[in-house]
């Protein structure tokens, strides 16, 4: 019985190509339909998509020629269209990366304020464009002529030492793999400052530095990369494809559930599913005084009642009143701090780059549905005033 490999690799790409096509398709809902703020770090993710699906393609339609089979049980004729397919799947792994790598760090610049993180971040794409395309160009032209690659059969030439594509993968897995964390570990200093509880920020680090799971994939790769030197390539080869074909599902999942807070909130809403970070579900507010409470309360961030809005031009200072924003029945308006759960185009409307809300010489990050008031009992309201500044980072 022969033995083949190809189904098992098969099925992975084909898993992978799924998981990571759901989570496109989501995250191109959430910015186009929910925040309406479609930006490059989603169309980037599009692309990287789309070199995903041509890197898994290539794994299947290699598998049809002999990829997963011993090379002493394949005709030349299907050895050199299994090889073709092979060289296809090194173009797409690299671009697929790359504008993965690329759409992930656009995403962290839009919450990112601080000039130190943002030069960081900027490094971090620059150091993955560079070693992508480093390791492009030379898997691309290892051989010459560059056809020479997958038919050795039927031409004469040569191609670079094996050993040099092996140094070459060790170190753009390295490089892969410290960026990867560096994305991963730059959130906790993006969330430290912020106006929010304790528990809030714990939810949100792990959800801006998904990033790395990518790099559990370059990790367990790297096990299996001296297979190069094994002269029966298509057969000793697959958990190398396997491995990559997986990097890139991670990274390009990973990258888009970072996207999809919106959407879960919306759920959340429709299903009457508390979104509290900062108590427990359901909980009741405290007593009124003098009578219990006929209403729950619920705790999220950056919601206030409003009388009065002030916004800060370049021209001078307008008032707007209350009419302006709909506010005569009191209803709220959200301000927030954090670019991840609010359209930028939304805030650009509005006249904000950077919102920031206080009061008395404090911040204040929470929001609070004002439970109905007991016949007979007293409550005060007071005015505040909100000041806020128009600046460009």
């Amino acid at each position: 019985m022969v033995e083949n490999r190809g189904p098992e690799l098969q099925a992975v790409c084909s898993a992978m190509v799924s998981i990571s096509f759901i989570s496109v398709v989501l995250r191109c809902y959430v910015r186009s339909r929910i925040v309406k703020a479609f930006g490059w770090d989603d169309f980037l993710m599009v692309i990287a998509l789309l070199f995903h699906v041509m890197f898994a393609t290539c794994a299947i339609g290699g598998i049809h020629y002999g990829t997963g089979r011993h090379m002493k049980d394949l005709s030349n004729d299907n050895i050199v269209e299994a090889m073709r397919y092979w060289w296809l799947c090194y173009v797409a792994y690299c671009w697929a990366m790359i504008f993965c790598k690329l759409s992930i760090g656009l995403f962290l610049l839009r919450i990112t304020i601080r000039p130190l993180q943002r030069w960081i971040i900027y490094i971090v794409m620059g150091l993955t464009v560079f070693t992508g395309l480093v390791f492009f160009f030379v898997t691309l032209l290892q051989c010459n002529p560059m056809s020479f690659f997958w038919d050795k059969f039927s031409q004469t030439g040569s191609c670079v030492p094996i050993d040099v594509i092996i140094a070459l993968t060790f170190l753009y897995s390295i490089i892969s793999v410290i960026c990867d964390f560096t994305f991963a570990i730059l959130p906790i200093f993006l969330v430290w400052n912020l106006n929010m509880t304790g528990k809030t920020k714990a939810l949100l680090v792990p959800i801006l530095g998904m990033a790395c799971v990518a790099s559990i994939a370059v990790l367990c790769r790297m096990a299996y990369v001296m297979d190069f030197k094994n002269p029966d390539f298509l057969w000793a080869t697959v958990d190398i494809a396997i491995w990559s074909d997986t990097e890139q599902a991670l990274g390009i999942t990973a990258g888009s559930l970072a996207t999809l807070r919106p959407l879960y909130r919306q759920l959340a809403a429709k299903l009457g599913i508390s979104t509290n970070a900062g108590g427990e579900s359901g909980k009741d507010t405290p007593k009124w005084y003098g009578g219990p409470s006929t209403a729950k309360e619920s705790k999220r961030k950056s919601l206030f009642n409003f009388r009065t809005l002030m916004r800060t031009e370049k021209g001078g200072t307008i008032k707007e009143r209350d009419d302006d924003y709909g506010m005569g029945n009191l209803q709220p308006i959200r301000l927030r701090d954090d670019l991840v759960e609010e359209s930028q185009v939304e805030k650009s409307e509005k006249g904000f780059q950077t919102w920031i809300v206080s009061a008395g010489g404090k911040s204040f990050d929470e929001e609070h549905d004002v439970p109905a008031v007991p016949p007979g009992k007293i409550t005060m309201q007071k005015d505040v005033v909100q000041e806020s500044e128009r600046r460009s980072f």
